[in-house]
């Protein structure tokens, strides 16, 4: 066990270091230091209370980071509001009624706002947030880079575009180490049935199931699934609620739910990592950490400044 520990901590200390070198001493994890510094603690207290009273937010805080970061880079602009000219990332059909957590977000900055006024933006709350929810389920904790500037702008037609998640496209093809942090995120939380619906009930329009899929998992899936029953949930993986290396273990023997977990093995770079995080779950937790800093250092590529509530700004244009 030892060995596996400090091979993952010469890792993660590493691509610590590679990561300062690409946002190029923008972001800093001292950046408020002296001007708000309980920031990271009140975070972290609020997402513990959050995921203690329902332990399903932890998925959603997470995936908010995500969906923030492949558009426009880390800089807030899922948070923003729709004006009656223009749709923002919110209203996009990946987004709508989707995301949640949103009113925890304006909960965190509010308390933030009590202690600092003015200072901590809202897009560096999204990478605390994310962060804490993945280690408060298990997951590894990471350092995060801090300093970010939220943007004004949000299109919902770029979410279609930017999210790796899109049909028949895997994260590889955007960011080699998406790969590693997007499907890590399925670790945990839960899909609408209706998701996988096609693969289970018509695959490729055919009325089939995909044939990919192991048959004795397919038959539980549709005694849970109806097609009755679109909005019905079901868990990602096998330990839902637990960030570990459960989900790869299922891609590997055929009781993925989504098209992209498909997808993520029909990469060579995506099977080779499942093998791995099944084989090492140590180096799996400590490689979804790597790549959450790496995806953590995407600065904003227009920044305006700070703004009072996160979810209440009226995006400019």
């Amino acid at each position: 066990m030892a060995p596996t520990s400090l091979r993952s901590v010469v890792f993660l200390v590493l691509a610590v270091a590679v990561v300062v070198s690409d946002a190029q001493l923008q972001l800093s994890e001292s950046f408020y230091d002296a001007t708000c510094p309980q920031a990271a603690s009140i975070v972290q207290q609020k997402v513990n209370a959050f995921v203690d009273a329902d332990r399903g937010l932890a998925a959603a805080l997470m995936r908010l980071h995500f969906h923030d970061c492949f558009v426009r880079g880390c800089d807030g602009s899922v948070l923003l509001n729709s004006t009656e000219s223009m749709l923002t990332e919110k209203e996009a059909l990946l987004n709508k009624g989707s995301l949640k957590g949103f009113e925890q977000i304006d909960e965190i900055k509010m308390e933030l706002e009590c202690a600092c006024p003015g200072v901590v933006s809202c897009a560096d709350i999204l990478a605390l947030v994310a962060r804490d929810a993945t280690a408060k389920v298990g997951g590894t904790s990471w350092p995060v880079f801090l300093g970010r500037i939220d943007g004004g702008a949000s299109f919902a037609d770029e979410v279609n575009i930017s999210l790796p998640a899109r049909k028949g496209r895997t994260g590889s093809e955007k960011y080699s180490w998406s790969i590693l942090a997007f499907p890590g995120g399925h670790s945990i939380g839960q899909v609408h049935c209706g998701a996988f619906f096609e693969r289970l009930y018509n695959f490729q329009g055919l009325n089939i199931t995909d044939p990919s899929m192991d048959p004795e998992f397919a038959a539980m899936l549709k005694v849970q699934c109806p097609p009755t029953k679109p909005f019905g949930f079901m868990a990602l993986d096998a330990t839902n609620g637990t960030f570990d290396s459960a989900y790869y273990l299922d891609l590997l023997t055929n009781k993925g739910l989504l098209e992209s977990d498909v997808a993520l093995l029909s990469d060579p770079l995506g099977v080779e990592y499942a093998i791995r995080a099944v084989q090492d779950p140590m180096a799996f937790l400590t490689e979804f950490g790597w790549a959450m800093i790496k995806m953590g250092a995407i600065p904003a590529l227009e920044p305006y400044g700070w703004r009072r509530h996160c979810a209440f700004v009226e995006a400019k244009y």
